[in-house]
């Protein structure tokens, strides 16, 4: 989905390096090559830092850097009908760099949503009485035909009152205002995020590989 993504509608933010190609690490910690197995050379990594992960295909590494595996992640797909217009009361759109939402998702996920990820699509929130944004969810890979819901994350203190499926039908009903089928990667062995998604007309796909970049040293 990485090189998908900035191989169609996201080329604007696509910064090649060599074999492979990445997100600026201030949008998005994501590198991806075409394929299992391409090889990368040092130069091609050169000027990549730390800090980012492998989802789906992986490549092979040059002698030092390493991949280290993380948990699974299941990729899911939109089978449902028409989504209904949402009730947005509750709901409001979010400006690009609100920093709410880096401080948010840092509770839930740390590292994986960064400052200028809100360019990547629109992002809503849900706030308490108090201003303080206590669920989220977003449109984060976008391959044209398709994009994912993403960022979908609710304060520990405000779960289980529905905010993440309010959101997540939000954003789903924008996308499919324009066209574009939504899609999602959850956790493998996140059941309870599943079961919500299956219960609004997901079906799942495929399980990715999904590792994070480590240099020598």
């Amino acid at each position: 989905p990485i090189w998908a993504a900035l191989d169609s509608a996201q080329r604007h933010f696509s910064i090649p390096t060599g074999a492979a190609r990445r997100y600026p690490a201030a949008v998005a910690p994501f590198i991806a090559v075409a394929q299992e197995g391409v090889a990368l050379t040092p130069a091609d990594l050169e000027g990549v830092g730390d800090g980012y992960y492998f989802l789906g295909a992986m490549p092979a590494l040059p002698q030092g850097c390493s991949l280290q595996p993380l948990s699974g992640v299941l990729q899911m797909v939109y089978e449902g009908g028409p989504v209904a217009e949402p009730d947005v009361s509750m709901i409001r759109v979010l400006a690009a760099d609100d920093p709410a939402m880096v401080a948010l998702t840092n509770i839930v996920f740390p590292g994986y949503f960064r400052p200028r990820t809100g360019e990547m699509g629109k992002y809503a929130g849900i706030h308490d009485e108090g201003g303080r944004l206590v669920a989220l969810s977003g449109e984060r890979m976008d391959l044209g035909h398709m994009r994912e819901v993403s960022a979908v994350c609710t304060h520990p203190e405000f779960t289980g009152r529905g905010y993440a499926r309010k959101l997540v039908e939000f954003i789903m009903y924008g996308m499919q205002q324009q066209g574009v089928r939504p899609m999602l990667h959850v956790g493998a062995a996140n059941a309870r995020a599943q079961a919500l998604y299956r219960s609004m007309g997901f079906a799942a796909t495929r399980e990715l590989p999904h590792a994070r970049l480590i240099f020598p040293g």
